[in-house]
C-alpha cells in the first residue's frame, strides 16, 4: 500500500526533472487571530510530475477547493510554496498565473460569458495571460484553430461560433469551459467538481471529454471530485484529504483495483471516522 502524510511529497519524479507541481508544507488560514479562524490546508506537501492525473477526494471541508486555489494563485499560502516547472510561483498574482494554470469550476456558468459569442470567449481565453496589442480579437486564423479544438468533442459547437454563449445548455457551456481551460495547453488544469452540478448524462459526457483532452495534450492534471467511482476510474493516482491534511495515496495497481467501499473503509481508518459512507465524502 502507498500512503502519503501531510508532511510528505508523494510522487516525486526520478532522474533529476525538475516537478511540473511541487508544494511544499503549505499552510492557508482564514479568519487568523479571531473566533472564526479555520486552518484549511495544514502543512501540505505534494508532487507532481509531468502527465500525472491526480484525483483528490476527501469530506466536507476537508480543504480540497482551498488546494486548487492556491495552486492557481487565488489564495496566498501563509506558510510553504508552491512551484510550478520549477519556478516558484507562491507570491505571483492570479492574473500572472492565468497563463500557467487552466481551470474548470463546479458552475457551468462560471467560466463563460453568456453575452458574448462562442468564438469571442474563446478568443478571451486564447489571449488570457498574455500580452495584448490592438489586433482583431478572432481573425481567421484563430477561428479556424477555435473549429478544430471544438471538433473533437463531438457535440457541434464548432459550426455555431456565432452563438451568444448564453443560449447552450449546461453540459454545453461546461464542456466549452474545459475546452477553454486546455486549448492553451496549461502547465498544470485544475478541475474543481466540473462534473457535480450536471446530470448524469451530461457529467459523463464532461467526463469522457475530460479523458480525451488530458490524454490527448498529456496535461497534469489535478481534479477534485466527489464522485468516489469517478477518483477511482480516472488519472493515475488518487488522494484523500481530511481536515487540511493528505491521509492517503492510492497509485498503479492498488488504485486500479480498490472498491469504493475499500476507499470508504481506509477512510475510515486512517482519519478515525467509523461513521464514514458516500455522502460524507462529497
Amino acid at each position: 500500500m502507498t500512503t502519503t502524510t501531510a508532511t510528505s511529497t508523494p510522487g516525486a519524479p526520478s532522474g533529476g526533472a525538475a516537478p511540473k507541481l511541487e508544494l511544499r508544507h503549505v499552510t492557508k488560514t482564514f479568519f487568523p487571530y479571531s473566533v472564526n479562524e479555520r486552518t484549511a490546508l495544514d502543512d501540505v506537501s505534494l508532487t507532481m510530475a509531468d502527465g500525472d492525473f491526480v484525483t483528490v477526494i476527501g469530506s466536507n471541508g476537508a480543504g480540497k477547493s482551498t488546494l486548487l486555489s492556491v495552486v492557481a494563485g487565488v489564495f496566498r499560502p501563509e506558510r510553504g510554496q508552491v512551484f510550478i516547472d520549477g519556478r516558484d510561483v507562491t507570491h505571483l498574482p492570479e492574473h500572472s498565473m492565468a497563463r500557467l494554470v487552466g481551470r474548470v469550476f463546479q458552475d457551468p456558468m462560471a467560466g463563460t460569458a453568456p453575452d458574448l459569442t462562442i468564438e469571442e470567449n474563446m478568443a478571451l481565453a486564447w489571449h488570457r495571460g498574455r500580452r495584448r496589442g490592438l489586433g482583431r480579437g478572432v481573425t481567421a486564423a484563430k477561428r479556424a484553430r477555435f473549429r478544430d479544438e471544438l471538433a473533437v468533442m463531438g457535440l457541434g459547437l464548432e459550426n455555431r461560433l456565432t452563438t451568444q454563449v448564453g443560449y447552450l445548455s449546461g453540459g454545453q457551456r461546461q464542456a466549452l469551459s474545459l475546452i477553454m481551460a486546455v486549448f492553451s495547453r496549461p502547465s498544470i488544469l485544475l478541475l474543481d467538481e466540473h462534473t457535480a452540478a450536471l446530470d448524469p448524462a451530461r457529467a459523463e459526457l464532461i467526463t469522457r471529454i475530460t479523458e480525451q483532452e488530458v490524454a490527448s495534450h498529456r496535461l497534469t492534471t489535478l481534479m477534485v471530485t466527489h464522485n468516489m467511482d469517478q477518483a477511482l476510474r480516472l488519472g493515475n493516482r488518487l488522494i484523500l484529504m481530511h481536515e487540511g491534511t493528505i491521509h492517503l495515496e492510492l497509485t498503479g495497481q492498488e488504485k486500479q483495483t480498490t472498491t469504493v467501499d475499500g476507499l470508504l473503509d481506509q477512510f475510515a481508518r486512517r482519519t478515525g471516522d467509523l461513521a464514514a459512507d458516500r455522502t460524507l465524502l462529497g
